[in-house]
């Protein structure tokens, strides 16, 4: 689909003029207008000439741009997107920085909706806060985008609400464009990679590994080792999920022995903590501990290490390394389910903190249950199942059943 270029020279023009803060009745008058003919012109039911536009232009101090600085700004941004592709991020945030010195002009040249979506994009996959309004705004004007910039702002939206931990939500914008009779280069494996984590993170197993090949394919084909490395991880979390213990540690070595070398410090991490929760999960608490020995430096940033290690630390009694690792631990931000989960760790070496316990774990699931996140609530009902084994048989098997219903085990992924 090829954009109408006066269609965005309407938007933009309308855009600007609410910037400035000019009424359309008196913006009309300055042009010698009628407001009802200028409304019509604004809303494109009404033909605007070359001669109207340059003084609408002049009026709202647009600038004028040589097609060479305009293909210059849709190739930086072409960059962008195909480093953010390929995991590039430190040379994605470069071309970033450089594009945005421009911001000002770029959101007054007919380039200002690719640049909106191309930070949106940006923002989203490097998980930086997000205005709403910047979202309502492309979504007000999506029909002015390309087929392709359909798909990406649909793909990015889903992403965004997987980033939040609301699988569910992510897959209705998933949905739409697996139905599609279409593919599209880049864009389409990382629909199914994305997929695949909510899939998993949902328990449809299967679903999730016919869309991760798909995914491992189409890396491969295109080179791209950082996302073929965790369309591997993704295959050794779901022989972890259906209880194939060995299966999955046995991906996991594969994995870090053949790609480590091409990977970054924060993806080797990732791979580390998925690898640790497989021992976790098959109780090899001292197996974990060993792979936490091989995290790289600022291993600190995946939250979720600080309460696999203390976990691990619990079940293997190591009581005085434990003390030191949570007075450790408060040097670094964590969010709240990880500091809970730290609390509700700490309590359980404390039997006369049976009552404080209970109330915390309780207290956490609810919390985990409104935002979704299944990840969580699977360790809190373990915790929930161990703690009722002497104390009500009812509670434990209510505890279990709901267990059973998630039937997957958590996971942290890079952006």
């Amino acid at each position: 689909m090829d954009i109408d270029q006066n269609k965005l020279k309407n938007i933009l023009i309308k855009k600007r003029r609410k910037e400035l803060d000019w009424k359309q009745e008196a913006f009309a008058k300055s042009l010698h207008i009628s407001p009802s003919s200028y409304s019509e012109m604004e809303r494109g039911l009404r033909p605007i000439s070359e001669e109207l536009y340059l003084d609408i232009f002049s009026k709202l101090d647009l600038p004028s741009f040589s097609e060479e600085w305009l293909q210059l700004q849709r190739k930086r941004m072409e960059i962008i997107l195909l480093k953010l592709y390929y995991c590039d991020f430190d040379k994605a945030a470069h071309q970033f920085s450089i594009l945005s010195k421009d911001s000002s002009l770029l959101h007054n040249s007919l380039l200002f909706l690719d640049y909106e979506l191309t930070q949106f994009i940006y923002e989203v996959t490097c998980n930086i806060s997000i205005k709403n309004k910047n979202i309502k705004f492309i979504q007000n004007n999506f029909n002015c985008l390309t087929t392709i910039q359909q798909y990406q702002f649909i793909l990015y939206q889903g992403i965004l609400k997987r980033n939040e931990h609301k699988p569910e939500v992510a897959m209705t914008f998933f949905h739409e464009l697996l139905e599609l009779p279409y593919t599209v280069r880049y864009y389409s494996e990382l629909l199914y990679y994305h997929s695949t984590i909510c899939l998993i993170q949902k328990g449809h197993l299967s679903l999730a590994q016919s869309l991760n090949n798909k995914a491992k394919a189409l890396f491969n084909e295109e080179g791209n080792i950082p996302r073929l490395a965790f369309t591997i991880m993704h295959e050794a979390i779901i022989y972890s999920n259906e209880n194939h213990i060995e299966l999955a540690n046995n991906l996991f070595n594969e994995l870090l022995d053949k790609y480590a070398d091409y990977l970054s410090e924060q993806t080797v991490n990732t791979i580390l903590y998925n690898m640790s929760y497989n021992f976790i999960k098959s109780k090899q608490y001292e197996n974990a501990l060993n792979t936490y020995k091989l995290l790289k430096p600022n291993w600190q940033e995946i939250n979720e290490f600080f309460y696999g290690m203390a976990f691990a630390l619990l079940q293997t009694d190591k009581h005085e390394e434990l003390d030191k690792f949570f007075d450790y631990s408060k040097n670094y931000p964590k969010n709240k389910f990880v500091n809970d989960l730290l609390n509700i760790i700490d309590l359980q070496r404390k039997p006369e903190c049976n009552r404080e316990l209970e109330a915390k774990l309780k207290a956490c699931e609810k919390y985990l249950q409104h935002q979704g996140d299944a990840e969580g609530l699977i360790f809190v009902y373990e915790q929930l199942i161990q703690y009722y084994e002497t104390r009500s048989i009812v509670k434990q098997v209510k505890y279990l059943k709901k267990l059973n219903e998630l039937n997957k085990r958590g996971m942290q992924y890079e952006q």
